[in-house]
């Protein structure tokens, strides 16, 4: 005699915490359940390639805007302009050693991710 009422039921068990498990039913087999989502990519990581990207941006800018100024100066040019453009174009050469490491060093980290994933041997 095939009762849908009874076909539903189940067993419930109880872990260790008194939670009710899941219910096991004979007719459907259990599924497995899915891996947990992970973030396949690094937050810091694209921190750091947008800084790296702001320093490379920051460095050739200051380069072009100062040396544009030095080779067609303004005959309004003041005192605070001239001041500014020294200050440029002392600062944007570490702007772009900073960035040309951030890259390498990015670039190595990528490396030995990339390397861990492939199987040795």
């Amino acid at each position: 005699m095939t009762d849908h009422v009874h076909e539903r039921l189940g067993f419930r068990e109880i872990d260790e915490h008194g939670n009710a498990v899941q219910a096991v039913s004979p007719h459907v087999p259990e599924t497995a359940d899915p891996p947990p989502k992970r973030l396949t990519v690094n937050p810091f990581i694209i921190a750091l390639w947008v800084l790296d990207a702001g320093l490379m941006w920051v460095g050739i800018w200051a380069i072009a805007t100062a040396a544009g100024a030095l080779v067609a100066p303004a005959p309004y040019q003041s005192a605070s302009t001239a001041q500014f453009t020294y200050m440029m174009l002392s600062n944007a050469p570490y702007a772009l050693l900073g960035a040309i490491l951030l890259t390498a060093g990015l670039l190595f980290w990528h490396a030995g991710q990339w390397q861990k994933k492939r199987p040795t041997g």
